[in-house]
């Protein structure tokens, strides 16, 4: 149990404490504009679920009653790295972004040829960003609400929410920090929570990521001497309200609201929010 965003201590709310999952978090409790709250363990946001402990799992699937995992990652992703199978889960694959598109992997994803290291593909990803990562992750942001593949799958994500059972939904993709980051704040906002929430949401993913993110970049920097690769590493593998404020401004100007952008884009309707609400919501 952790306190959620509002201070006020709730059963799952917030962090959800697992060994090989270290960005694994309940939505519940999170409070909405017109005075309701999410729901404890429906909710959960997260990163891969492949260095999932047997320990992990019998915590998601008992304590929080998982039912469906939804994939949002890339088929090479899968295929390396793929997600447990779960007794009496579903798992769903939902890919937000094409193969071509993904530079997020930092993996060789060329048929026939062996699977590159991580670390290896990354420096030699970074080292392409001539100093500029901050670019990069704007353009992906912008991909993730404005790239006709992604809004399609993000609407299919809201259709297996509404089509669940009553048992918590998990989704995730690599780091739980991009496709996910961006799928629960286009679902926050659904549910009519206020924009500061969303990014205080969104930058909570630093809390859990950022240990393992500065002990990549120093390795990093230890290696190549050469610092501003370190920290285009660690900007790659942690997230700024810049970008996540990147992606709201997308949809504004794109559409003229968040709310006309779910509408016109995504498909979330009056009666689709209303359904989601009373899914998802209580008093």
């Amino acid at each position: 149990m952790e306190e959620n965003l509002n201070g006020t201590a709730k059963h799952y709310t917030g962090r959800i404490h697992l060994e090989g999952l270290p960005n694994t978090r309940d939505l519940g409790g999170i409070r909405t504009m017109d005075g309701k709250q999410i729901v404890p363990a429906r909710l959960i946001r997260s990163g891969a679920l492949y260095e999932a402990t047997p320990a992990d799992i019998t915590r998601l699937t008992g304590e929080c009653r998982l039912g469906t995992v939804v994939d949002f990652r890339t088929s090479v992703e899968r295929s390396q790295k793929p997600d447990p199978e779960i007794d009496g889960v579903i798992n769903i694959f939902n890919p937000i972004l094409n193969e071509e598109t993904v530079g997020i992997t930092f993996e060789d994803e060329e048929e026939g040829k062996p699977k590159q290291d991580a670390i290896i593909g990354m420096l030699e990803h970074a080292s392409s960003l001539g100093g500029n990562p901050e670019l990069y992750v704007d353009k992906l942001y912008e991909n993730l609400v404005m790239d006709e593949h992604a809004a399609a799958y993000y609407s299919r994500f809201f259709d297996i929410l509404l089509e669940a059972d009553d048992r918590a939904v998990l989704w995730h993709c690599t780091a739980g920090k991009d496709r996910v980051g961006v799928g629960t704040a286009l679902l926050l906002s659904a549910l009519s929570v206020d924009r500061d929430t969303i990014i205080r949401d969104f930058l909570r993913t630093n809390d859990y990521v950022m240990e393992n993110a500065v002990k990549t970049a120093d390795m990093v920097r230890e290696k190549t001497k050469d610092v501003r690769l370190a920290e285009c590493v660690k900007v790659l593998l942690t997230v700024s309200e810049d970008y996540i404020r990147h992606a709201f401004s997308a949809m504004e100007t794109a559409c003229g609201s968040v709310d006309a952008y779910l509408n016109e884009r995504i498909g979330i309707n009056e009666r689709k929010q209303a359904e989601l609400k009373r899914k998802f919501l209580i008093s």
